[in-house]
This record gives C-alpha cells, sequence and structure tokens, in this order.
C-alpha cells in the first residue's frame, strides 16, 4: 500500500508489534544516505556495492556500514557472486517510507511558482 491510499483508509487499532517493527524501519532509514541507497536499488534494482559507491559518489567505508546495518535490520538482503556483493530490496517497508517521502517531494515541487 502507498500513502496516496493513507486518508482512504478505514481506521483500526495497529498491534503493538507492527508499530513497532516500523518504528525501527523508520529509525533504520532516518538517515539521508541510507534513503539514497533505498531509492538506488529502488530504480535499479539488485545492485553491486560499488555500483552504489559511485552513483552516490560517497565512501565505499560507509555506503558498506549502512547496507550492513539495514541488513541487519532485514531492510535489505545479500547475495556474493566471486567478490562481487549484491544488494536489493528485501521487504516492502523501505519503498512505503521512500513513496510518501516521492509523494511529498512532487507536491512540494508542484507548489512552487
Amino acid at each position: 500500500m502507498s500513502c496516496d491510499n493513507i486518508f482512504v483508509m478505514k481506521k483500526r487499532k495497529i498491534s503493538p508489534e507492527f508499530l513497532n517493527a516500523m518504528a525501527e524501519a523508520v529509525k533504520i532509514l532516518g538517515n539521508g544516505q541510507r534513503l539514497q541507497i533505498i531509492e538506488h536499488l529502488d530504480i535499479h534494482g539488485e545492485s553491486k556495492v560499488s555500483d552504489i559507491v559511485t552513483a552516490l559518489s560517497a565512501q565505499q567505508g560507509a555506503i558498506s556500514q549502512h547496507l550492513n546495518k539495514m541488513r541487519i535490520a532485514g531492510l535489505v538482503s545479500c547475495r556474493r557472486e566471486s567478490r562481487e556483493v549484491y544488494y536489493q530490496i528485501a521487504n516492502e517497508a523501505p519503498v512505503t517510507l521512500l513513496d510518501c517521502i516521492r509523494r511529498k517531494y512532487e507536491q512540494n515541487l508542484r507548489s512552487k511558482p
């Protein structure tokens, strides 16, 4: 579900377990560079670490640390092929949050003269 439909949903109490899991995802994604990584993976699909580093013009060590933190949290998954490590988005939580951010970004662009 995207945040486009948030206001037409029937409101009901959300389980504490689900809210805690989402709070953890929000906490992990509360970093601009991690959001850029998720955006890259969402747009380009599974990617090598070196491709993410190049696309974000970032340091390899920092990107690897961010990817590892998101992997431990279950937001991304990885596979190794020879000496390369490939990452992909592992569940919908980061994309749902990113889509809400995209929607707000587009609204801000449209509201500027």
